[in-house]
């Protein structure tokens, strides 16, 4: 199933797409499989991911848009369900090693294709559009949900250590980079360059310990103060966006002007939460208010967390917060990991994992992560991963 996660184009009804048939026969294999071996299963998250979904209810119920808000619900629950099914599938580390390994496999198959589907001008598996330039989107229908899978996937491949030959390792982080480069995604750069700090230094520390990983710490801050004083970054987004190559023009050529937009987004959003129920309004309606708002860019949250308190409201966001504290927690066990045992023949290098969730995390803050399903089982190896590390 990890293979054919980018396959969400061509959409049908109820934004259902290729790839849930797919999830609909896992769900119903595991339940098959885990009654005949009657295995105990774990749910984790319930409470957090209760609240989220109670909380998108209650707002659907008095929302202006409660049929929109039934359809985000159910999809909601079966994104849940998945979650789940991953989990208890990843509870041996055979069966989390082939998750992972599937993962890492096919994203690079998915990043030859996209890459030659650019250069043969196939937009059909490409994804550009004329409105978004030469930003690619593979089959995700949106850019930055494309750039966000090449950026898990990276981190995918760090983790498993596959392919296991070095050179074919380091040609695979090459083929994967471009393709997310490709998408244009400045949200996805960023998350790599936080992902791969993050698991650089938990790597450090798991090799050498405490002191040489804060020594590392404060290098990388030092690097990164010396950068921030000494590089103007208006200068750099003022002269790609002047740039002849158009890769760059529409990627970190428009990282000034996404960056003003998102801040719009966020004052949107805050004032539509001044004048919203503690309930919120329901999924997906964030745009429908802000169009009856006249406001100055209709669009949806393009945020989970503004997302959450505006749509599913107080027990949403808390929901959301829960989720979030439950993740740190199962990446501090990860970080914690000791290189042998069940969690090192199933993840060498769990690091990558945090990494990976670090960037997520701040990856959410502007673009509504959620209802995407590769983000569920990047959450659900993260998880299972944790439960092998504590066992």
């Amino acid at each position: 199933m990890t293979a054919l996660l980018p396959l969400l184009r061509p959409a049908g009804p109820a934004n259902s797409v290729p790839v849930d048939a797919m999830i609909a026969l896992a769900l119903v294999a595991v339940l098959l499989w885990a009654g005949s071996s009657r295995l105990r299963l774990a749910f984790p998250f319930a409470l957090p991911l209760g609240l989220f979904l109670v909380g998108g209810a209650l707002g659907a119920l008095s929302g202006p848009v409660p049929r929109t808000g039934l359809v985000a619900l159910v999809q909601d629950v079966t994104l849940l369900l998945w979650f789940w099914a991953v989990v208890n599938i990843g509870s041996s580390p055979e069966r989390l090693q082939a998750i992972a390994r599937a993962w890492a496999y096919a994203a690079i198959g998915w990043a030859i294709l996209l890459l030659g589907s650019v250069a043969a001008g196939v937009t059909a598996i490409s994804g550009q559009t004329e409105s978004e330039g030469v930003r690619a989107a593979l089959t995700f229908g949106n850019a930055n949900f494309a750039g966000n899978y090449f950026f898990v996937s990276i981190m995918i491949v760090w983790a498993t250590g596959r392919p296991r030959n070095a050179t074919f390792r380091r040609a695979a982080y090459v083929l994967l980079l471009a393709a997310l480069v490709s998408t244009g995604s400045n949200s996805a750069l960023v998350a790599v360059a936080l992902g791969t700090t993050v698991a650089c230094l938990l790597g450090v520390y798991r090799r050498s310990g405490p002191i040489p990983a804060v020594t590392a710490l404060a290098g990388a801050a030092l690097a990164f103060s010396l950068v921030a004083s000494n590089v103007s970054l208006s200068d750099i987004q003022s002269s790609a966006s002047r740039s002849s190559y158009a890769y760059i023009r529409d990627g970190v050529g428009r990282s000034a002007k996404a960056t003003s937009d998102r801040g719009l987004l966020w004052r949107q959003g805050i004032g539509l939460y001044q004048t919203s129920s503690p309930l919120g309004r329901g999924p997906a309606s964030t745009k429908v208010r802000l169009k009856a708002e006249l406001a100055h860019r209709p669009v949806e949250a393009h945020s989970d967390y503004l997302a959450a308190i505006n749509e599913r409201g107080v027990l949403g966001l808390v929901g959301v917060f829960l989720l979030v504290a439950g993740l740190c927690f199962q990446a501090f066990r990860l970080a914690r990991a000791a290189p042998t045992g069940a969690i090192g023949r199933a993840i060498p290098r769990p690091n990558a994992l945090v990494g990976a969730t670090a960037g997520m995390l701040i990856a959410m803050t502007t673009t509504e992560y959620l209802h995407v399903r590769h983000v569920w089982v990047l959450f659900a190896v993260v998880v299972a991963g944790a439960r092998l590390a504590r066992e």
